[in-house]
C-alpha cells in the first residue's frame, strides 16, 4: 500500500471549498450580466466575433456568438470547419451554449466581450443597411 493519507492531502483543497464556489457565483452572474445586456438590445440575427481564426483556411474559425440557439437568444462558441469530405466540400458548425462551457472557456471568453459587442453593432448595422436596400428596389 502506498504511503500517504487522502485527507490529509485534501485538506488544503477543502479549505478552499466556500471561496471556489463564491468564485463559480461570481462568474456565472458575470455572463448572466453580458447575456441579459444583450438581450435587452436591438439584436435582430446571430453575431459572432471570431477569436480564433485558421490564416491558411478562414473558414476554420472560432467564435464567441449570441444566437438563436433552441428558441432561445443564448450565448455560445461556435466552431466552424470546412473542408473536403466523402461528398465534396463541407462545411461545419459545432455550437456549444454557455451552459456547456468550460470554466476556462468562461474564464477565457470573458476577454472576448468587449470585441463581441463590437462585431455586434457592426453586424446589425449591416442587417440595417441590408433591408435598407430592399426598400430602395420596391420603389424602382
Amino acid at each position: 500500500m502506498a504511503d500517504y493519507d487522502l485527507r490529509e492531502l485534501s485538506a488544503p483543497f477543502e479549505a478552499l471549498r466556500s471561496d471556489v464556489k463564491a468564485a463559480y457565483q461570481r462568474l456565472d452572474s458575470e455572463w448572466e450580466t453580458i447575456a441579459n445586456q444583450l438581450r435587452k438590445l436591438p439584436i435582430p440575427c446571430t453575431v459572432s466575433y471570431a477569436f480564433s481564426e485558421d490564416e491558411c483556411n478562414p473558414c476554420n474559425k472560432d467564435c464567441l456568438e449570441f444566437r438563436k440557439w433552441k428558441g432561445s437568444k443564448r450565448l455560445c462558441i461556435a466552431e466552424y470547419s470546412a473542408g473536403n469530405g466523402p461528398h465534396g466540400w463541407e462545411e461545419n458548425c459545432d455550437v456549444t451554449p454557455y451552459d456547456e462551457w468550460s470554466t476556462e472557456q468562461r474564464l477565457r471568453m470573458l476577454r472576448h466581450v468587449p470585441a463581441l459587442f463590437q462585431a455586434a453593432v457592426k453586424q446589425t448595422q449591416d442587417f440595417v443597411d441590408q433591408t435598407k436596400s430592399l426598400e430602395n428596389s420596391e420603389e424602382s
